[in-house]
């Protein structure tokens, strides 16, 4: 009972505790909640007029784009993506995407749609896209690809394959989506040429511009003849000129930086250190049996069994092997930041180069396909149609497309495909269809042509290149700390830096920025820039070889220049506006009849231009002066013209000869020319299209 009272006597204090309790849960709760909205809403790398595309939208066509990178750089160029290239990929599908996010809207607008049957009729029917065109050579295989991949019954395939099938599946839902954007960008970019197309009105309008040419003698008075003291502006006139033309001076966000870069290279003691490496192992290198092993662990250029052509080598390694034996051995030499040394493996004359076609088939091919390349073998070896089967059958799409032809070939060219391949060029004249395996796939390979023989040499080379070691490394990067570590305000970091043997440069970086400087890759300090505070330095950056350290000394954002930053030319502009008022004024009163009393009333001498049409962009000696070109050409010969405020200062002109040119048009070179003028106004459309949407872009919070 006496323990039943105290729970009654606390009862009000355990409401109170259990309320508490419940409301740390639902603020809890709430809290959990609200954060992950909050990271929900935050989670926009793009969003143009209201719709954004997530980091993970964005992350999936950054990926796609990276594939497709990648294989094209390592089928055209032999090569992986090269280092810093990611940023450029992202400013392309950023670009994309707001290109087509704002043309959907566009062509919303005007009711231009891409139907349903219209896209099926894209994908797989009697007018199938060209990038599908590309992947698939006929709608036979294009189909059957189809049929494939949307089955839903895969048992039959093993897990990998049933990966890689779905796989495709997402794949080709993507490349769905980009065959509908292209198609309805097409659509309403069509129509808006149609809408600029020329007529015959505006052709004949456009070659009668060019038609008439005049020549004028004029006189010109210069502002730089009336002194600026003598011209009065006040703060109110720069005020009403800036709200006057404020458009003009939109800018978009940006940041000026100032930074110290210093290249991190060699030391002296790195280049000897190199050479006693590699004299260590010349002998090693002169009597090796596995000359491929030991250079694998002592080069910087990997070792090829290719015979090259001696009349193709550089003079050092030429003159080598002209005078050497097989097992000589050449050097250390010092060429080119490396330290190198030669080993002539062997001589012999074969052909320059060979003319090779192929059918190309995926290694670990399952037994239906062996069973197919059997039987395509089969059917070349009895004189079946190479380049039809090429381009039914080769996984080498590019060659296939091309019935199996990979053209004209050296030995290092086909070394890549292994020695097999390559011994069957170059070291037989078996010109018949042959089955080889290399590390890309199964070959049906035929060498349909040889050059004459040449001689070839094939050099082992030694190569080291002289590399900053890790002490070089800390003495630089401890330089540069030391310096930020005593500087590390922006007056100081400006004014000591050439006391230091240090350099102070200056960049201004917009969003969109990659490279800047003598920097290719500079996006991680774009990023950094435009998150950091004023005045504040930077962590050292290791950039393309190099220490880099930075200030922001300057933030700017979207919006409009300020009044101050524009004034030195809203001032220019008044001058040159207000000095043409004298001089026109001063010249009205004086009122001269002719050119040579105009000229002389201007303190100048008489000029002249020729051959001066509408369509004329310049004048001799003048440069771009529009109004007095457009007056001259419409003017009445004979009569004194002017003044005309232009450019460089006042005119007053009198045409002296007009000539028309009476060949009838040429229609066809006229709509050419016209038709020029009207893609420059469809880029300048798209522009527009783009400043008029709400485009916001947050890239720089996350890439």
């Amino acid at each position: 009972m006496a323990t039943l009272q105290k729970i009654r006597n606390k009862a009000g204090l355990l409401v109170i505790v259990i309320g508490v309790a419940l409301l740390a849960f639902i603020i809890g709760d709430f809290l959990n909640s609200g954060q992950a909205f909050f990271r929900m809403s935050q989670d926009k790398v793009v969003v143009v007029n209201g719709k954004k595309v997530t980091t993970q939208e964005f992350s999936e066509l950054v990926n796609r784009r990276t594939e497709e990178m990648q294989a094209m750089f390592r089928q055209q160029y032999g090569m992986s993506l090269p280092e810093g290239y990611s940023a450029r990929i992202n400013k392309d599908v950023f670009d994309q995407i707001v290109q087509e996010m704002v043309i959907s809207d566009a062509a919303a607008n005007v009711g231009v749609q891409v139907s349903k049957e219209e896209l099926t009729d894209l994908l797989q029917g009697d007018h199938i896209a060209p990038q599908i065109q590309q992947m698939f050579p006929s709608k036979a295989e294009l189909l059957n690809f189809l049929q494939v991949i949307f089955n839903d019954d895969l048992s039959q395939y093993p897990e990998n394959v049933i990966e890689q099938i779905q796989d495709y599946r997402t794949k080709w839902i993507a490349l769905e989506q980009d065959v509908k954007k292209q198609r309805l960008s097409e659509k309403y970019l069509n129509l808006v040429l149609k809408t600029m197309a020329p007529n015959k009105y505006d052709l004949q309008a456009s070659y009668d511009n060019g038609r008439k040419s005049v020549e004028f003698a004029y006189a010109l008075q210069p502002y730089s003849s009336v002194a600026d003291k003598d011209i009065t502006i006040t703060n109110e006139e720069l005020t009403a000129a800036y709200n006057k033309d404020k458009e003009r001076y939109k800018q978009d966000a940006h940041r000026t930086i100032k930074y110290i870069s210093v290249e991190i290279v060699p030391s002296e003691a790195d280049y000897k250190t190199t050479e006693e490496k590699i004299n260590a192992l010349r002998e090693t290198f002169a009597s090796t049996k596995d000359m491929g092993g030991f250079l694998t662990f002592n080069t910087d250029v990997p070792y090829s069994e290719a015979y090259v052509a001696v009349n193709t080598m550089d003079d050092e390694m030429k003159n080598f092997v002209q005078k050497s034996q097989v097992g000589d051995v050449y050097g250390p030499f010092f060429e080119g930041e490396a330290y190198k040394m030669y080993r002539l493996m062997g001589k012999h004359n074969a052909p320059d180069s060979v003319k090779v076609r192929h059918i190309m088939f995926p290694l670990n091919s399952d037994a239906a396909t062996t069973t197919r390349i059997d039987s395509i073998y089969t059917v070349l070896r009895n004189g079946g149609n190479f380049a039809e089967m090429a381009r039914q059958y080769s996984a080498e799409r590019n060659s296939g497309a091309n019935g199996g032809e990979i053209g004209w070939v050296t030995e290092t060219d086909a070394m890549q495909f292994g020695k097999e391949f390559n011994d069957l060029c170059f070291n037989s004249r078996n010109n018949g269809v042959v089955r080889i395996e290399s590390p890309y796939g199964i070959h049906l390979v035929q060498v349909t042509e040889r050059k004459a023989n040449v001689a070839k040499a094939n050099v082992a080379q030694l190569v080291m290149n002289v590399r900053p070691s890790s002490d070089t490394y800390s003495e630089l990067y401890n330089k540069v700390s030391q310096y930020i570590a005593n500087n590390n305000k922006l007056a100081d970091f400006e004014a000591n830096a050439s006391h230091e043997g240090l350099l102070v440069n200056t960049a201004t970086l917009t969003l969109d920025d990659i490279s800047f400087g003598t920097l290719n890759d500079g996006r991680t300090v774009v990023k950094w820039a435009f998150n950091a505070k004023k005045d504040v330095l930077s962590e050292i950056f290791n950039i393309e070889n190099s220490f880099l350290v930075a200030m922001v000394s300057d933030i700017s954002e979207k919006g409009y220049m300020p009044q101050a930053a524009v004034e030195p030319y809203l001032r220019q502009e008044l001058m040159r506006e207000k000095k043409a008022e004298k001089i026109i004024a001063d010249l009205k009163a004086k009122n001269p009849t002719n050119i040579e009393a105009a000229a002389k009333a201007m303190n100048s001498k008489v000029e002249e231009a020729k051959f001066i049409s509408f369509n004329t962009s310049s004048i001799a000696g003048l440069g771009s002066e529009n109004a007095l070109i457009g007056a001259a050409t419409t003017a009445a010969k004979g009569k004194l013209e002017g003044p005309i405020a232009g450019n460089r200062g006042v005119y007053m002109f009198a045409v002296t000869g007009q000539e028309n040119n009476n060949e009838p048009i040429d229609a066809a070179a006229e709509a050419e020319k016209y038709n020029q003028k009207v893609y420059v106004l469809l880029n300048q459309f798209m522009s527009v299209l783009e400043e008029n949407a709400d485009i916001e872009d947050n890239r720089i919070k996350f890439y």
